[in-house]
């Protein structure tokens, strides 16, 4: 048997959509477009959030917990071979101290936040806790917002939050996959906004070695080579 050509199959790529509401319930059919766009690729969505499946009771009964599955998450593994979906009704920062996810792979997961509202005053406090985890993961966090302002306004909260802690990855801008549908506020005609208008990105702030720590260690691998 020829083996030369054996390549090992990378992991699936982890897309923890945090806050999940409506994303949870878009025809699976939807989702299934990251795999034809990615056509080598596989994907493992996680749908995590106290109100990831809502109005979904009739179709999706949700599981005991049991000690094989302590959160009571709901998986569907056959949608196609590329694409599986868990969904948690639950927080993060509870799954993240259970151990759920890790460990974490900058190069294959990331986190996506649909219009958070990390700076709103409605909603910040509930990602108080939330923020850290994330930005200890190293991992891409993706977030989008209803208009410019709505996401500058977010990225001062996580600034104001961590301070230096955090890269940015992304700047706010337009985003090109945006919802065509304009939306009016009733209560203030000037107040108009789009679905996923923008996108922006940031992840915890990745220390880089300096040249003094190099020549350090250049320094003493030398040493031992010597002796």
């Amino acid at each position: 048997m020829d083996i030369k050509g054996l390549r090992q199959n990378p992991p699936p790529v982890r897309i923890f959509i945090l806050g999940a509401r409506a994303e949870s319930s878009l025809p699976r059919e939807v989702w299934a477009q990251l795999s034809y766009t990615f056509p080598l690729s596989t994907f493992h969505l996680h749908f995590i959030g106290p109100e990831s499946m809502t109005n979904r009771d009739a179709e999706w009964p949700l599981p005991a917990r049991t000690p094989e599955n302590p959160f009571g998450a709901i998986v569907e593994d056959r949608i196609s071979h590329q694409l599986k979906i868990s969904t948690f009704v639950e927080y993060y920062h509870t799954l993240h101290a259970a151990g759920t996810f890790y460990p974490y792979d900058p190069y294959f997961d990331c986190f996506v936040l649909f219009h958070p509202g990390l700076g709103h005053p409605a909603s910040a406090a509930e990602w108080e806790d939330t923020l850290p985890l994330l930005l200890e993961t190293k991992v891409p966090v993706i977030a989008t917002g209803y208009t410019q302002w709505d996401m500058e306004r977010d990225m001062r909260w996580v600034q104001d939050k961590v301070g230096g802690e955090v890269d940015l990855l992304l700047e706010p801008g337009e985003n090109r996959f945006r919802s065509l549908r304009w939306d009016l506020n009733d209560l203030d005609p000037q107040d108009v906004s789009c679905g996923n208008w923008g996108v922006w990105a940031f992840r915890g702030k990745r220390q880089k070695p300096s040249k003094t720590f190099g020549r350090i260690v250049f320094s003493l691998t030398n040493g031992e080579r010597r002796k």
